[in-house]
């Protein structure tokens, strides 16, 4: 006869379903963190443009995926999200526009890291943004890629993508916020390295923009703007995504899986006694 231990199941079980409510809670207590894009097409730009426009966007606070798509005057898609493992913040833009036609693509990502070690620890920061940007034909063009990167200190940080207005206008403190461009040429890298300081149980965001913007011409990076961190030991994410997507209940859902757990088991301890 096969002794099943109910006890025991029934504490796994539970333990498990309180896993997942106390990771749930302490995601929610880091504001500010998520993953969000945005495209968009002019039909109408002999220099600025004019006319028809049109628009998609996907994602926001809390998201940790989000990609936008458009094919109507001219092509643009973005992607942002966060690396399995390291959890840092992966963003993808690329543009393509004819003559007197506009695209742009954006795409934005916010994370929040907590230094658990027991000392201040000397963070670095390695981005390089890889691409490619040129013209289609001739007559006016502007054509270019971008990648923005600040670090601010908490864990508290409004909502809001857009670059320029949340690090100059709403947040701080405010780290070494950089900026990197390629105008012109083809595989194109631009490494970059952000130095700074953080406490032992001090938290930090990583605010990062990507942009690609095309008028008779192209700017892709698709390659990637890429983060490492030189040493990521004791640093904790606030956004952790595993490598397949995973399904989490809802609190209220938990609650009636360990109920159910529960009434099968006690089932069988009656059956077996």
């Amino acid at each position: 006869m096969k002794i099943i231990n109910t006890n025991k199941s029934f504490k796994f079980a539970l333990a498990g379903a309180l896993t997942l409510l106390v990771s749930s809670a302490n995601a929610s207590v880091i504001e500010g963190v998520g993953a969000y894009t945005s495209v968009g097409n002019s039909g109408y730009c002999p220099s600025y443009c004019s006319g028809s426009f049109s628009s998609a966007s996907d994602g926001g606070e809390g998201s940790t995926q989000a990609y936008s798509e458009l094919n109507e005057y001219a092509y643009g898609q973005a992607y942002s999200s966060f690396v399995s493992e390291s959890y840092m913040p992966l963003l993808r833009v690329e543009t393509n526009a004819a003559f007197k036609k506009s695209s742009s693509a954006m795409a934005w990502s916010v994370q929040n890291f907590t230094n658990t070690g027991l000392e201040t620890k000397t963070i670095d920061l390695d981005v390089n943004l890889h691409g490619s940007v040129g013209n289609n034909e001739e007559g006016y063009a502007y054509n270019y890629l971008s990648a923005s990167i600040a670090i601010i200190s908490g864990t508290s940080l409004q909502w809001y993508p857009s670059f320029g207005t949340l690090i100059y206008e709403i947040a701080s403190p405010i780290m070494n916020p950089t900026s990197i461009y390629i105008s012109d040429g083809l595989d194109v890298n631009i490494p970059e390295t952000i130095s700074f300081d953080v406490a032992a149980g001090e938290s930090f965001y990583i605010v990062s923009e990507m942009r690609a913007a095309s008028q008779n011409g192209y700017a892709d990076a698709w390659n990637t703007l890429s983060m490492s961190f030189k040493d990521g030991s004791d640093l904790q994410a606030a956004i952790q995504v595993a490598t397949a997507p995973v399904s989490v209940p809802e609190p209220k859902t938990l609650f009636l899986l360990a109920l159910c757990l529960l009434a099968i088991l006690v089932k069988k301890r009656d059956l077996l006694a």
